[in-house]
C-alpha cells in the first residue's frame, strides 16, 4: 500500500494509525520485492496489516502487526496445509533518499539498513519489507500432522491411505536376491536352521 504520511512529516500529526489488506500480486512496492517460495501461496487480500506511524522529537517510526494466510504443502505427504503466519514490524522512518556508501575497506557490509523505511514523495511503501519478512518467518518444512507417515518411496502412494504393499514385496524380494559376497554366509545360516 502506498501510505501518505505527508500530515506527519509537516508536525500536523504525531500518530497515524493505518490497517489495510493486501496479497503479493497486488503489492505496492518501490523496488523489487522478495518472491515467495514457489510452493507457498497467499490468497487476494491474505496479508492484513495494522499499525501507526508516529513522529515524536524529529524521529519517525513505522511499528505494525501483520497476520499472513498461506498454503503450502506438506513435507512429507504434500497434502495442501493452510497456516497464519502472525509478527510484528518495526521500521525506523528516513526522509532522505538512501545513501550510497563505499565499503571498499569492509567488504561484509553492502550499505543496506535492513530496519530503515524511506519516505519517496511524503508516502511509505511498507508491502516489499513485509514480504520479505513473511518469507523469513515461513517454517523450513510443513507438516500436516507430527505424524504424517508421508509417501511411499516405491509407488509413491500415501502411507496414511493403508498400507500399498511395497514394504513387504521389497523384504520379500531381498531375501531372494542375496549379495553373492555374502552368499557363503547364507548357505550356512541355512544348514543351522
Amino acid at each position: 500500500m502506498k501510505l501518505d504520511i505527508t500530515q506527519v512529516i509537516n508536525g500536523r500529526l504525531d500518530r497515524m494509525e493505518f490497517t489495510y489488506k493486501f496479497s503479493p500480486d497486488t503489492a505496492c512496492v518501490i523496488e523489487e520485492a522478495p518472491l515467495l517460495p514457489e510452493d507457498v501461496s497467499i490468497p487476494e487480500d491474505g496479508i492484513t496489516v495494522s499499525g501507526e506511524v508516529v513522529s515524536k522529537g524529529g524521529y519517525m517510526t513505522f511499528t505494525a502487526e501483520v497476520d499472513a494466510e498461506y498454503t503450502a504443502p506438506c513435507s512429507r505427504c504434500l497434502d495442501d496445509i493452510h497456516e497464519k503466519l502472525s509478527f510484528s514490524l518495526f521500521r525506523t522512518v528516513r526522509t532522505g533518499a538512501p545513501a550510497v556508501v563505499d565499503n571498499t575497506d569492509d567488504d561484509e557490509w553492502d550499505g543496506v539498513l535492513d530496519d530503515v523505511l524511506y519516505v519517496h514523495d511524503s508516502h511509505l511503501y511498507p508491502d516489499g519489507d513485509i514480504i520479505e519478512q513473511i518469507v523469513l518467518e515461513l517454517p523450513m518444512y510443513q507438516l500436516c500432522s507430527p505424524d504424517c507417515p508421508g509417501l511411499c518411496p516405491h509407488c509413491g502412494r500415501k502411507l496414511s491411505e493403508g498400507d500399498c504393499g511395497c514394504a513387504a514385496k521389497e523384504a520379500e524380494r531381498a531375501k531372494k536376491e542375496i549379495d553373492p559376497r555374502l552368499a557363503k554366509l547364507q548357505k550356512l545360516l541355512d544348514k543351522s536352521e
